[in-house]
């Protein structure tokens, strides 16, 4: 299965539903659309993985480099609804501190990469 992002605004806030695999085929899609967002001027975005059943290090390499991208222009970006092991990498790796939102206040940890 490839990957199928849909992007929606609701409130000032950006969020791209992907559904699918992202991988070393699939992630430049993601990169791509990621870096859109923050270049037109999207201030919050959110990367919903609710229905993403499989993320390997190309993947998590655009999440990455997309989160720093947003912060350097005055941006947030968190990941929300990562689960199995989408969510079992994030943690494994340390990088849920920073990219996942909190259940509480909707931001990501304060902590830089």
């Amino acid at each position: 299965m490839g990957l199928a992002l849909q992007t929606t605004r609701h409130d000032g806030r950006a969020t791209i539903a992907a559904r699918g695999s992202i991988d070393l085929h699939s992630s430049e899609e993601l990169r791509a659309r990621l870096t859109e967002l923050v270049d037109a001027g999207e201030r919050e975005v959110v990367v919903d993985l609710t229905a993403v059943d499989f993320c390997d290090s190309s993947g998590l390499n655009v999440l990455v480099r997309a989160y720093k991208h947003a912060r350097a222009q005055n941006a947030t970006l968190v990941v929300t609804g990562a689960y199995g092991r989408v969510e079992n990498v994030l943690r494994t790796t340390g990088l849920d501190r920073f990219l996942m939102a909190d259940a509480a206040d909707g931001e990501g940890a304060e902590g830089r990469v």
